[in-house]
């Protein structure tokens, strides 16, 4: 009797430290964090958005468009982040914007595209311009066809840009060139050659690099990086283009985008297969995806925070999953968040930005939820 008495609270307290500790564990897993689904009140242009960047409160807008809120904004404009009216920034540019891109100093906003002039002076396709007046600094270097993607090294000493040109600066490079960001001047070492084979179309959309400095990514519609096979996405040094190993095996078609997660341990990539595809794969390989969720249109648009992937594209369908043009996933395995603000169009949405409190997007739209909200589109919570 004496010993059994004893059992009973021994067990009892067994069982409610057991408890307890499951209830620490579950209270211990909140859901992610995410923007809400209902738009802030932004600017509205008359075109597309192809690219959308945030420095500070100011959320800077590229694209074909002419006008915002009525006003003439020739492809370049920004916008108060906080109550979205129309900033005085106008550089004017005379072609269209693909790309933008703001120096980790937030002293410069790089823009790429098709334009010649920009910020009131000539430019050939990549301009660095102030963030405040919008007039182009000294800084110009040339190349030859469109510029499609435009990033710096981490510590903005050197700015790389993407694209359809085979030329920079008079001297060969295929698709990718670096330059000084001091300067304007070509790198001689980083050369490396993107191609589809000899006669065949290619280009770089999208580029990001490593959080330590050391590689940079990017991809596109291409076969070879360096002679080597790399299907549509890639990997070489920053200093003098040597390729990685990094080789993802299930991307698609033409991969339109790709960013790299704040720690550097996940590379996402989106694009257009059949359908369309959002992946993730390690940093130093590639191979299989870690996750892979497929879509039903192309994947144009994505910005991570530490839990969470926005995505944004051409797509009405995500996982099986009705999402129009917008989509949220985890960061972690690619589980689809009942996030669903709904763009309208065809196209739906070509760029994105983040901060710790908003996201963007920019693209086609013209309304989100019914509401009218053209060209670009606002989210603001905890990312």
């Amino acid at each position: 009797m004496t010993l059994h008495a004893r059992r009973l609270p021994l067990l009892a307290l067994f069982l409610a430290l057991t408890t307890a500790l499951a209830l620490t564990m579950t209270l211990a897993r909140p859901a992610a964090a995410i923007v809400s689904a209902s738009p802030d009140t932004m600017c509205q242009t008359n075109g597309r958005v192809n690219a959308v960047a945030y420095l500070g409160g100011t959320l800077y807008l590229g694209g074909s468009f002419t006008t915002v809120n009525g006003s003439t904004r020739n492809r370049l404009a920004a916008c108060d982040a906080t109550d979205g009216h129309l900033l005085t920034w106008n550089p004017n540019a005379n072609g269209v914007v693909r790309a933008l891109k703001v120096s980790p100093a937030g002293t410069r906003v790089y823009v790429g595209g098709d334009f010649s002039a920009v910020g009131g002076a000539a430019r050939s396709r990549v301009a660095a311009l102030s963030p405040s007046s919008g007039a182009a600094f000294g800084w110009s270097p040339y190349v030859n066809d469109s510029v499609k993607a435009v990033t710096t090294s981490t510590t903005g000493s050197t700015v790389y840009v993407g694209g359809d040109f085979d030329s920079a600066e008079g001297a060969g490079r295929s698709r990718l060139a670096a330059f000084s960001a001091t300067s304007g001047n070509l790198s001689s070492g980083f050369k490396p050659t993107i191609s589809n084979g000899a006669g065949h179309f290619a280009t770089v959309l999208s580029m990001a690099v490593s959080p330590n400095n050391q590689t940079l990514y990017f991809s596109g519609d291409f076969a070879l990086v360096n002679g080597h096979s790399r299907r549509n996405a890639g990997a070489v040094s920053t200093g003098i283009a040597t390729l990685r190993a990094w080789s993802p095996a299930s991307t698609g078609a033409v991969a339109g985008e790709l960013i790299v997660s704040a720690s550097g341990n996940t590379v996402f990539v989106g694009g257009r297969a059949t359908g369309g595809y959002v992946q993730a794969y390690g940093p130093n390989t590639g191979g299989t995806p870690v996750w892979n969720v497929q879509t039903n249109g192309d994947v144009e648009a994505l910005v991570v925070s530490s839990s969470i992937l926005y995505a944004g594209g051409h797509f009405t369908t995500v996982g099986g999953s009705h999402r129009d043009h917008l989509a949220a996933l985890r960061a972690t395995g690619g589980t689809l968040q009942s996030w669903a603000p709904a763009a309208n169009g065809v196209f739906g949405a070509f760029g994105a930005a983040i901060t710790s409190s908003r996201v963007a997007f920019g693209g086609e739209f013209t309304t989100i939820g019914g509401a009218a909200h053209q060209g670009v589109a606002q989210f603001s919570g905890t990312p």
